[in-house]
C-alpha cells in the first residue's frame, strides 16, 4: 500500500468544479470555453499505458478505483502549452540535457477520445514563479532525477519481467514528481496527504479536492527570493471516462 492520510475536510472542495465537456469538444477548446490559461494540468489518457498508470494509483482512491488521471502538466504561455515528463519519448537523446522534461503543445492532446479526461487547478497566487522552478528543475538534474523514474514507469507500463507497480516503491510519476518539485521549490506544498515520495496526478487531485482546508492555514515558505504564495486549490474538471478502459471513452 502506499502511505498516505486522509484530510479532516467532510466536504469536497467547491471551488474545484466540475465543467461540461462532450466528445466533440476538443481539450484545447474546453480549456479557451474555461478561459484557463495557467495551473496544474491534469489530464486521463485511453491508452494501454494509461490504463496501466490508472489503475496502478488505485490504492490512493477509498474505493480502490482506478484514478481518473495519468498524466500532468505547468501550462504556460497562453494556454497552448505545457511543461511536463512525459513517458513518450520521440528523441531519447534529447533526454540528458533536459531532465526528461519536455515543452509539450496542448494540440497533441486534443483528441478526447484519446485524452477523455482533463482538469486544471491553481495551488498558488502566483504561478508564474512556480513556472520559473519547474524550468530550474529542467536543467538541474541534481535537484531531482527524473529520467529514472521515466524507466521505471516504461518498465511497469509495458509489463517488463519483475517491474512492479513504482508507487509501492515510493517512486512517484515522472509529471507528477516534476510539478510536485517545482511547486516545493516556490515554497507550495502540492500533496500534503502523501507520506512519501511516491507523487502521482491522483494524489494531486486528492489534494485539491480534499485538502482546501490545508491551504488556508498553510504559511507561505519563502526559499530565496522565490515564493508563490499557497492559496486554496481552485479549478475546473471535466470526466468523459469515469472508468478507466483502454482503447475508447465510456461511462
Amino acid at each position: 500500500m502506499i502511505p498516505n492520510r486522509e484530510s479532516s475536510a467532510t466536504r469536497p472542495n467547491a471551488d474545484l468544479r466540475k465543467a461540461r465537456a462532450t466528445l466533440r469538444l476538443s481539450n484545447s477548446a474546453w480549456l479557451a470555453e474555461q478561459g484557463l490559461r495557467e495551473g496544474v494540468l491534469l489530464l486521463g489518457g485511453a491508452s494501454l499505458l494509461d490504463f496501466r498508470l490508472r489503475v496502478a494509483q488505485s490504492a490512493l482512491r477509498g474505493d480502490l478505483t482506478p484514478s481518473y488521471w495519468s498524466m500532468c502538466g505547468l501550462l504556460v504561455g497562453d494556454g497552448s502549452r505545457f511543461l511536463s515528463v512525459p513517458l513518450s519519448v520521440p528523441d531519447p537523446s534529447s533526454v540528458p540535457a533536459t531532465n526528461a522534461v519536455r515543452d509539450c503543445a496542448m494540440a497533441d492532446y486534443d483528441d478526447p477520445a484519446s485524452w477523455p479526461n482533463i482538469a486544471v487547478v491553481s495551488f498558488a497566487t502566483d504561478m508564474g514563479v512556480v513556472v520559473e522552478q519547474a524550468r530550474e528543475v529542467a536543467s538541474r538534474r541534481s535537484v531531482v532525477e527524473l529520467p529514472g523514474l521515466v524507466l521505471a514507469w516504461l518498465g511497469f507500463g509495458w509489463g517488463v519481467t519483475g517491474q512492479g507497480n513504482p508507487l509501492n516503491e515510493s517512486l512517484g510519476i515522472p509529471s507528477a514528481v516534476f510539478i510536485e518539485t517545482a511547486h516545493a521549490l516556490a515554497g507550495v506544498e502540492l500533496t500534503p496527504g502523501l507520506a512519501s515520495a511516491a507523487s502521482c496526478p491522483e494524489a494531486i487531485w486528492q489534494a485539491a479536492k480534499w485538502w482546501h482546508q490545508y491551504y488556508e492555514e498553510a504559511p507561505t515558505i519563502a526559499i530565496g527570493t522565490h515564493s508563490a504564495g499557497p492559496m486554496p486549490p481552485q479549478g475546473r474538471y471535466a470526466i468523459r471516462q469515469a472508468k478507466a478502459q483502454a482503447g475508447g471513452s465510456g461511462s
